[in-house]
């Protein structure tokens, strides 16, 4: 798939690449309060979804963990979840790697047909309540080194909708010889409080959040 206009709508600190601004946002999102609380909640997303030590499975904690991320999995959703359609959630999961970055995964692995648009279309057809946003936080809790975000926030700071928008993250990411995706795996070194299992996919969640929730001032032309 191309996606060469990723160029002029995504944040341009993210296309230039700019460690200064992204240091910033990164500190932000991952600081805690006097009282060793987290400013933001989302930097716990990873530490409560591994409370699930089944990667195959949906179940109370992947819950919990989405919630940290502003989002509620409805009663209604949560019993099917872990009723009626757990074995078939799992057989799909089963078919996902979850040891797999976007960048080294096999195309076909984020098409519509694949195992995880599967799973996307399992998840939303229950009419109790799971929507787009909700479902693709869950699935980034089972998958997050292969599976994107995406929210209103994403959708404000790319313009991009549920279609497609993975392939288009992975255009993204091995485009120019991987350049945005080695700019983000170098972040690490500069901010020591993102977690180690924090995704460098989770991390570009998190500037692209931060672009709408908490944007820096755009530097003034010389």
């Amino acid at each position: 798939m191309s996606y060469t206009e990723w160029r002029q709508h995504w944040p341009r600190f993210i296309v230039a690449k700019d460690t200064e601004t992204a240091v910033i946002h990164l500190k932000r999102y991952y600081s805690e309060d006097d009282d060793g609380q987290p400013n933001y909640t989302g930097s716990r997303f990873e530490s409560v979804a591994a409370l699930n030590l089944d990667p195959d499975t949906l179940g109370p904690a992947d819950f919990l963990a989405v919630s940290m991320l502003s989002v509620k999995v409805r009663a209604q959703a949560a019993l099917r979840l872990m009723g009626r359609d757990a074995a078939e959630i799992s057989r799909l999961l089963a078919k996902i790697p979850a040891d797999v970055d976007i960048v080294d995964a096999d195309p076909a692995l984020l098409r519509g047909d694949s195992p995880a648009g599967q799973l996307w279309a399992l998840l939303r057809r229950g009419r109790d309540g799971l929507g787009r946003t909700t479902t693709s936080k869950l699935l980034a809790a089972k998958r997050p080194r292969l599976l994107p975000i995406w929210d209103s926030f994403v959708e404000d700071a790319t313009g991009l909708d549920t279609n497609g928008n993975w392939e288009k993250f992975r255009y993204v990411l091995t485009d120019d010889d991987r350049a945005v995706w080695d700019w983000l795996s170098g972040l690490r070194a500069e901010v020591p409080a993102v977690p180690s299992t924090v995704s460098e996919l989770r991390i570009l969640d998190v500037l692209l959040w931060m672009s709408v929730e908490a944007p820096l001032p755009e530097p003034l032309a010389s």
